[in-house]
């Protein structure tokens, strides 16, 4: 071997080994560690829209190309996952440009739509300020932008009314009022064009309830006669319901505001159903069987009528109601509680009562709601 001696060659290779095993093992790492940090940023980097976080970056931009990533500050929390549909492949952002000092935050909302949140009160430093009068409009402008290639179907924003002025900005951008409540107004805007406005419209109904109460012991029925706007000599106590009260709860709560009487629910006699009412929207009114608590004196107390409100209550005769509600005079009968009345004198509850039952959502996390029904006998399944 080039004159070396044989195990001078032996001794020479064993040598170079070691150096042979560091170089390899150099090698190994930085392919691990290559292939380790491309996949944390391309798993991160996914969409290029981000949701901030406590920080807000300055003159900051991320760029996108195929598989080319600028990182950005660690203060900001992504929402990639969140906002991005399934159906939208990167491919289809690649060379996408987003300037966030352009675009305002915003989170997902139900069916693939994105919800913007104006603040109550606007930041002192104005260059904190996402949602500053004199940059929000062209902010917006760049959301809408940005929510149409993410195959969004519809923009919400809730102003509240101490910055009632950016309303001005979305309506020339294409907003208009769904609803407003208390200080807050929420606007809203259809994205795709070539299907039918789909966002529905706010509180189609009002609820109310009407109380049949009947003491069995004196055969009467509790009646009410208001102030104003009184239709019929007598009327059984009512009212609206109470935004998330249930049915038995408000009318248990009307018959007590309005004479005074506490009672207990037992089941619904029927619905109404009409349109064209307060603010234009439609109306259920569930008229309900209640029956009278006994005092501790074992009797039924007398109602009192509300103040302000309600002119006289009192326990009338059943036959003098059925005799009011069944007049031939227009100005006197009382055609909804005629049919109500059929059903209260044909008895049998356990034949022709809406019972109420309360059953578990399918929705995870929802809780358990009222179910009116019909009466359901033992020998179903």
């Amino acid at each position: 071997m080039l004159g070396i001696p044989k195990n001078q060659s032996c001794i020479k290779s064993t040598q170079r080994f070691p150096f042979f095993m560091f170089t390899a093992f150099m090698i190994l790492s930085w392919g691990l560690r290559t292939i380790l940090c491309y996949g944390q940023r391309t798993a991160a980097f996914r969409h290029p829209i981000a949701r901030f976080g406590s920080g807000y970056p300055h003159r900051f931009r991320i760029k996108v190309h195929h598989r080319q990533l600028v990182p950005f500050t660690t203060k900001q929390s992504l929402l990639f996952s969140s906002i991005a549909p399934n159906h939208v492949s990167e491919k289809k952002e690649v060379g996408h440009e987003y300037d966030f000092e352009r675009i305002l935050p915003f989170e997902k909302h139900p069916h693939n739509s994105i919800k913007i949140t104006v603040p109550q009160n606007e930041q002192a430093d104005l260059n904190k300020d996402l949602f500053d009068n004199n940059t929000f409009r062209s902010k917006l402008e760049a959301t809408l932008a940005t929510a149409q290639r993410l195959h969004k179907t519809a923009i919400w924003i809730t102003v509240p009314i101490t910055r009632a002025s950016l309303m001005e900005h979305a309506h020339k951008c294409g907003f208009t009022f769904h609803h407003a409540e208390g200080n807050m107004a929420t606007l809203s805007k259809w994205l795709l064009e070539n299907e039918e406005n789909r966002i529905p419209a706010f509180a189609t109904h009002q609820v109310g309830v009407g109380a049949v109460v009947i003491n069995p012991e004196t055969n009467e029925i509790l009646c009410v006669r208001e102030k104003r706007n009184n239709y019929r000599p007598w009327k059984i106590p009512g009212g609206l319901t109470e935004l998330g009260e249930d049915l038995d709860i408000a009318v248990i709560r009307e018959v007590y505001e309005e004479t005074g009487i506490q009672c207990r629910f037992l089941s619904v006699l029927g619905v109404r159903h009409t349109h064209g009412l307060q603010f234009g929207r439609s109306d259920l009114y569930f008229v309900c069987r209640l029956k009278p608590i006994i005092d501790e004196n074992g009797e039924v107390a007398q109602p009192v009528p509300q103040e302000g409100e309600i002119e006289a209550a009192a326990w009338i005769p059943l036959d003098e109601y059925r005799t009011m509600v069944n007049s031939a005079d227009d100005k006197v009968g009382h055609p909804m509680m005629r049919h109500i009345m059929k059903i209260v004198d044909q008895g049998d509850w356990d034949k022709f009562d809406i019972q109420r039952a309360v059953v578990s959502s399918v929705v995870p996390g929802r809780k358990g709601s009222p179910v009116y029904h019909a009466a359901i006998h033992s020998g179903s399944n």
